[in-house]
């Protein structure tokens, strides 16, 4: 036996477990790393249309971890989080439906997370618009087919909208096949207007053309026709649909009104046109009142809305003994008081035709009741059908704004039985 060799070993196998425990600490003293994370789609700032579908997409890895292992979650606008798994690469893919978005900034937010607990977050702006498309375009007055005479001042107006343009940015213009290019435009807020009395003798078709922030253009198009004839306005051309006769709200001088309808098809003026009753009571219209064919207009006492019970108007008589005045040269008399129990209103042209007469008698089997518009049934629009009492009744309807029930420049209401 050798006491030398058996030395040797030992010291061999101790080296050994020495080694052995130096590869042991090596690995628990490893540092972690945080994952990973970058959004591809949708990139920063970037435009998703309302109606089409959006992908979010990301990239993910980590230093230790298979990318299939990281727990990986996205949210929008800090909602709900969403759990996704990467592919083998470290692809993140997900759909999402742009079409149930609001209008507006979003933000996607993304994080992960490895098998040690470490995580790394990221996130993205965004924007949703409206799909495209051009703008729905409406041509409001006049109505398609309108007559007027040359020189005659007519009212175009018309209103847009764009689901992916403000109203505000529109852009508006009018033209005409016949005369081009018709300026003189005010527009804003969705809507535009043109006031022109150039238009050549013809007929027009007359285009309102909207462009959106896109470059998209929408259209609408009516038929004006301009003649060098002056219209003779025959009996039943206008007549009365509506009257307020007790107004509850306000007081008389402020909320009566008269609505009357031109059941001809050329537009009407009622300048020269004289509102009177029976009595005492008249009131001249001087300045320029034009109704276009089947069209309605309103004249009250007082043409504010703020203070006439939110009544529309479009031009105003002055309300005897106790009504405001009109403003100069829009018309002259001694005016008209609309009485609450029998009265009568007669329109007569300026050449002394009687064109139409409202004459009524508040009975117990005729009442009219205060706080509500006395109207003719929509389905009687007729110079000699409009004569019958019965076919009036008061108005039930109180739109918006006002605080009386009636229809002024709308249909009235149905009568019972009608």
């Amino acid at each position: 036996m050798h006491p030398t060799h058996h030395f040797c070993t030992l010291i061999v196998v101790s080296l050994a477990a020495m080694l052995g425990g130096c590869q042991s600490d090596s690995k628990i003293g490893h540092v972690n790393q945080k994952p990973v994370i970058g959004i591809t789609s949708p990139i920063a700032d970037a435009v998703w249309r309302q109606g089409t579908d959006g992908i979010v997409q990301a990239v993910v890895s980590d230093a230790e971890d298979p990318a299939p292992q990281l727990a990986v979650t996205w949210s929008l606008d800090s909602g709900t989080a969403t759990p996704v798994t990467a592919d083998a690469d470290g692809n993140v893919s997900t759909p999402l439906d742009a079409s149930t978005m609001t209008l507006g900034d979003h933000t996607i937010d993304m994080l992960v997370t490895d098998l040690d607990g470490s995580s790394a977050s990221t996130s993205v702006a965004f924007q949703v618009e409206g799909p495209l498309g051009p703008p729905v375009v409406l041509i409001t007055a006049p109505a398609d087919g309108t007559s007027v005479t040359a020189g005659t001042s007519i009212t175009f107006t018309g209103e847009a909208n764009d689901s992916a343009t403000a109203p505000n940015d529109l852009v508006f213009a009018w033209s005409s096949d016949v005369d081009g290019a018709l300026p003189g435009a005010i527009s804003g807020g969705g809507q535009s207007a043109l006031l022109t009395s150039s238009l050549t003798i013809a007929t027009h078709v007359i285009t309102l053309t909207c462009t959106d922030t896109d470059g998209e253009v929408g259209s609408a198009s009516i038929t004006v026709d301009v003649t060098d004839q002056v219209v003779v306005p025959q009996p039943g051309d206008l007549i009365f649909t509506e009257v307020m006769v007790d107004p509850n709200a306000v007081e008389d001088q402020y909320g009566e009104y008269v609505e009357l309808y031109n059941t001809s098809g050329s537009t009407l003026d009622l300048a020269n046109y004289t509102l009177h009753d029976d009595g005492t009571d008249i009131w001249v219209f001087d300045a320029s009142v034009p109704v276009p064919p089947h069209e309605y207009v309103v004249i009250c006492a007082d043409i504010d809305p703020t203070t006439n019970g939110g009544v529309p108007c479009d031009a105003a008589f002055y309300r005897n003994p106790l009504g405001i005045e009109p403003a100069a040269g829009t018309g002259h008399g001694s005016g008209m008081a609309i009485a609450n129990n029998d009265d009568e209103l007669d329109l007569t042209s300026p050449d002394g035709v009687d064109i139409d007469k409202f004459d009524y008698n508040d009975t117990s089997t005729d009442a009219i009741i205060p706080g509500a518009a006395y109207g003719l049934d929509p389905t009687m629009l007729d110079g000699v059908l409009n004569d019958d009492m019965a076919h009036w009744c008061d108005e039930t309807t109180i739109p918006a704004g006002m605080t009386d029930a009636g229809t002024p420049g709308q249909p009235n209401d149905p009568c019972d039985g009608m």
